[in-house]
Parts: structure tokens; sequence; C-alpha cells
């Protein structure tokens, strides 16, 4: 039987540690409340280690309201009103509480804005390049409660397919092409986000 020296062995090398992290990264857009506005962000991918995404997510914060351009609310003379008995065949205790407890809080022009956006949401196309490569992740752009769900979160955001590595000092473009229309979009802010971890070393040639 022949025996290898340990001399004559291929000797073997280590393997460089790479720290995994969690890390996200935002893109965002300000939107004008017009169809068909086209908005880019580019994000930068750190030289700190290769990026993997494993899922995308989005978020939306309506245009400041300014209530100093909107009329103002007619205010009635208040008279007394006396609390009602709660009945279950009766809204009047319902009634009571939003008029005396609820509106005077909280303005009914913000309870409106809020009711709107909570019907309405927006709606959006996304496009994403990984501008390193070149390379499209569709083949069209994407309407955004086909691909993500909605801001509210009532549908989970997209898990992707396959997780998607990025290296360092690549590029990710993505493009957001405006379709709801109104004040409640107009200098509105959107953020798209890219969950995934970082792969510190990963990439970076270095030992």
């Amino acid at each position: 039987m022949n025996r290898v020296s340990s001399e004559t062995s291929m000797p073997i090398k280590a393997e460089p540690s790479i720290k995994e992290i969690p890390y996200d990264y935002v893109a965002t857009f300000k939107l004008l409340g017009k169809p068909g506005n086209r908005v880019q962000d580019v994000l930068n991918i750190s030289v700190e280690g290769a990026f993997v995404a494993v899922a995308i997510g989005y978020s939306f914060i309506p245009a400041p309201l300014n209530l100093s351009a909107l009329p103002p609310i007619p205010t009635p003379t208040p008279t007394p009103t006396p609390i009602p008995i709660v009945s279950a065949l009766s809204d009047s205790a319902f009634d009571w509480v939003l008029k005396h407890i609820i509106e005077p809080i909280i303005d009914p022009r913000v309870l409106m804005r809020c009711w709107a956006l909570r019907m309405c949401g927006i709606d959006f196309k996304y496009s994403i390049v990984d501008s390193g490569s070149g390379r499209e992740l569709q083949n069209q752009p994407i309407h955004n409660l086909a691909g993500l769900g909605e801001a509210s979160g009532d549908r989970p955001f997209r898990p992707l397919a396959k997780p998607m590595m990025f290296t360092p000092r690549s590029t990710i473009r993505i493009e957001i092409e405006e379709i709801s229309t109104g004040s409640l979009y107009e200098g509105a802010q959107l953020y798209f986000v890219l969950h995934g971890y970082k792969l510190l070393g990963y990439g970076t040639g270095l030992p």
C-alpha cells in the first residue's frame, strides 16, 4: 500500500472568514402627482462587501396637508348636548363621541384625507436595473400591486424568487412611473427598500 507522506500532500488553504450582517438599501422618490412622470434613484453598493437582496418593500408618505390653504370649517353655535344612553339599537352614542370628543382633537379635513389615502392608496409602476452588469430584473415595468402589494402592508411584500447578489461598488437603478394623480400625491414621498444582508469582505479582493 502506497502511503502519501505529509510532505507531498497538498497544503490546505484557510478560507477567509466572511461576516454576514442584516442590511437594507433605501431609495427615495419625490412624486409630482402627474401620471406618466418618471423619477429615478440609484443605490451604490458599499465597498465593504457584496449585498444580497432577499425581498422588496415600499411605503408611501402623502404630501403635507396645508390647512391654511383650505376653506375654514363652519363652527355652529354650541348647544348643550346630553350624553346619550348607549343602546344596541341606536348610533347616537357614537355620533356624540365623534362630535364632542374626536372632532375637537382631530381636524375633520385630516380625517377625510386619511380616509381617502386608505381607500385610494397609491398606484405606480417600477423597474429595477443592475447598472453594474446591465441586467434588468423584469421585461417591462411592474405595477406595484402586482409585484409588491399595498403600502399599508395588508399584503406581504415580495420576497425575491431567488436571492440576488450585488458586488461591491456596483449600482442599482430604480425607476418609478407615476399613475396616481391629485393633490394627495403632489410632493409625496415614496420609499423603496431592498431588504437583505451584507457579506463583509466578499468580493473586495482583501485577504
